[in-house]
């Protein structure tokens, strides 16, 4: 097994995507493209002719210390692969990890299982998928009762959703609204909203209260046989439940499809996702400080 580091410069783009479009667990966050909206400098260890792909995504710290790190608007990351992700595979990725990155964070996505890490100190993360092969009516016997009754309340009844609205108002309503909105992530969201508008991946949707102010809003994305909440964001609870309802309209819209709702919640907080009785998946991560003394203070 040949697995070598390419510099992004050098990454072949056409076969790195192919290898994520038809990867086993392929997924919208390893094409190059929105790689390099989301991360400032990245490289890339490849397996044989791009068999499998495993974006290194770093910067340096204090020091010059040079480190792997998730952005903001990273959930989770590869290794990407039309192989089976076996323990060997995994080993052999994470042995091919260049020593000079002492500090390591990386989030697999769930594919990497704990077998495969067994022997390997690593971290668990949460994530939320509901099945929709099932119809509306099967699915919604395991909602919540608190999500039920917000579906039957009056006052959500008289919410409106909105398919018209404009990614610049998207992002603008997340920057007001959400609590990690960081000013620097704005005009990288906006270059994620457009190209997956010009790729005719998925779509920006929101609830407007009786008045007609935005309460709440998404943009929700395909890719690999799952819809994404990718851009949630809310104002206060009477905007968190109308998004629920939103999220609800669109689970019965897509109910009975070979499909998965991916609700991302990395990037959602606490927008509630068991309520749905969803699954709960849980994806690994490896989080290492190989450094020393006051560097290792000024690096944590």
């Amino acid at each position: 097994m040949e697995i070598k580091l390419i510099t992004r410069d050098k990454i072949d783009k056409v076969k790195w995507d192919s290898c994520v479009h038809f990867a086993n667990n392929g997924h919208l966050f390893g094409y190059t493209w929105y790689l390099d909206n989301v991360a400032k400098d990245w490289d890339g260890l490849v397996e044989g002719d791009y068999e499998s792909v495993f974006p290194l995504i770093h910067k340096e710290m204090s020091f010059g210390v040079k480190a792997l790190h998730m952005p903001d608007l990273l959930g989770k990351s590869g290794i990407y692969s039309i192989h089976i992700l076996s323990k060997i595979r995994l080993g052999n990725f994470i042995a091919a990890i260049p020593s000079e990155y002492k500090i390591r964070d990386i989030r697999f996505n769930e594919a990497v299982g704990p077998s495969s890490l067994s022997g390997i100190s690593n971290t668990e993360h949460t994530e939320y998928h509901l099945l929709l092969k099932n119809n509306w009516e099967g699915i919604a016997k395991n909602y919540s009762k608190e999500l039920l009754d917000v579906l039957q309340d009056k006052i959500f009844q008289k919410f409106m959703a909105d398919s018209s609205i404009s990614p610049e108002v998207l992002t603008d309503f997340y920057m007001e609204n959400h609590p990690n909105a960081k000013e620097e992530n704005k005009h990288t969201y906006l270059r994620i909203i457009y190209n997956l508008m010009h790729r005719g991946t998925g779509f920006i949707s929101g609830m407007r209260n009786e008045k007609g102010d935005l309460i709440a809003a998404n943009y929700f994305a395909f890719s690999h046989g799952r819809m994404i909440s990718l851009i949630p964001v809310w104002k206060g609870e009477i905007g968190k439940k109308s998004l629920w309802k939103l999220t609800d309209m669109l689970i019965q819209s897509n109910s009975g499809k070979p499909m998965k709702f991916d609700f991302n919640i990395s990037m959602a907080g606490d927008f509630g996702a068991d309520h749905f009785g969803a699954e709960k998946v849980i994806y690994r991560g490896l989080h290492e400080n190989n450094l020393k003394g006051i560097k290792k203070w000024f690096n944590r």
